[in-house]
């Protein structure tokens, strides 16, 4: 595993084996998954439609990593860093929408802080494909971090034990 700061997520399509886009396991009311900000929000840009996609793989398969899409041969995986939903603790929701829940209260995953118990999942499911697919270069960008509110320097630790050297971690 290797990190490049300024590496450009996108910038990788059609030179690597697959991207992953960190998401959400929120549907909403449109039956589309929640994809409104960081790599999510571009993918929703470049190809319109994945949030219906990927809340169709959600409802088929639950919110684990899913394959969305090919673009000029690189495989597109929606890779889980938040859940379906969670119930806020005070500090579990991302620090702009804290002060739209009460304590004990439903929140949508799009609200939620990445949970590093989600990531993990998700790192290992993503080894397991990529290890069938005989995938020989991934991109991912730093999951949870950005959007999801947490760390680099917390999740890296717990993540660089699990990616071996077929990942490169960016920035953005």
């Amino acid at each position: 595993m290797f990190a490049k700061d300024g590496v450009d997520l996108f910038a990788a399509i059609g030179k690597v084996d697959a991207i992953c886009i960190t998401t959400n396991g929120f549907i909403n009311t449109k039956g589309e998954c929640v994809m409104g900000r960081g790599c999510a929000k571009e993918a929703t840009l470049r190809w319109p439609g994945v949030a219906k996609t990927l809340a169709n793989r959600i409802k088929m398969f639950g919110n684990t990593v899913n394959h969305i899409g090919n673009d000029s041969g690189t495989d597109i995986y929606a890779f889980p860093v938040k859940p379906i939903s969670n119930v806020f603790d005070g500090y579990n929701a991302v620090e702009h929408m804290r002060s739209k829940y009460s304590i004990g209260e439903v929140i949508p995953g799009w609200a939620c802080v990445a949970d590093i118990d989600v990531i993990l999942k998700s790192t290992k499911t993503l080894i397991s494909i990529c290890d069938t697919k005989q995938y020989k270069t991934i991109v991912i960008p730093q999951p949870g971090c950005g959007a999801g509110g947490l760390l680099w320097r917390n999740v890296c630790p717990r993540i660089e034990k699990i990616f071996d050297d077929r990942f490169c971690i960016v920035s953005k």
